[in-house]
């Protein structure tokens, strides 16, 4: 959540792979989620109004 890359955090703590750091270690709030799609793609979701009837 600090953006460190996960390889890296993976490293430091002597995993061999990011699998078992992900599974163990990367578990994201999902308000965190949230926060990071509304920074990022403000507009991811949105849908633009139409007056065509399908």
């Amino acid at each position: 959540m600090k953006g460190v890359p996960l390889q890296v955090t993976s490293a430091v703590l002597g995993h061999s792979d990011t699998r078992i750091t992900h599974k163990h270690y990367a578990h994201l709030m999902p308000s965190y989620i949230a926060d990071v799609i509304r920074e990022h793609l403000p507009d991811f979701g949105e849908t633009e109004e139409s007056n065509v009837i399908l």
